[in-house]
């Protein structure tokens, strides 16, 4: 069978995919740069937290402590949710891509 004749994503056992090139170190990679910014981004949040908890007279211009922290609060919550959106979004999007696919080219995904 003509290799042009199969739809993107339809695969047949007398005509495997062609595998171009192996990316899983660059995978390997871009995951822990992701890890290693998650990782700065919280300990930056974490110190910005302790400094304003650290201080009593700390607040933000125009708002009394009460309102100060109640912002913080929020700012810290968006950005977790933010985080862990930014990681499960891609995860889901590729799911959605992967239904389409052959059993064989399912399973050359499994193992990660």
């Amino acid at each position: 069978m003509n290799r042009n004749d199969l739809l993107p994503g339809v695969t047949l056992p007398e005509c495997p995919p062609a595998i171009v090139c192996d990316s899983r170190e660059e995978i390997r990679r871009s995951r822990i740069r992701a890890v290693a910014r998650d990782i700065a981004q919280i300990l930056l949040l974490a110190g910005v937290d302790y400094l304003f908890m650290t201080w009593p007279s700390t607040h933000l211009p125009l708002t009394d402590r009460h309102h100060s922290v109640l912002i913080v609060a929020g700012v810290n919550a968006a950005t977790l949710t933010w985080m862990w959106m930014s990681r499960l979004m891609p995860r889901w999007s590729a799911r959605r891509i992967a239904a389409t696919w052959s059993p064989a080219e399912r399973r050359r995904f499994e193992r990660w």
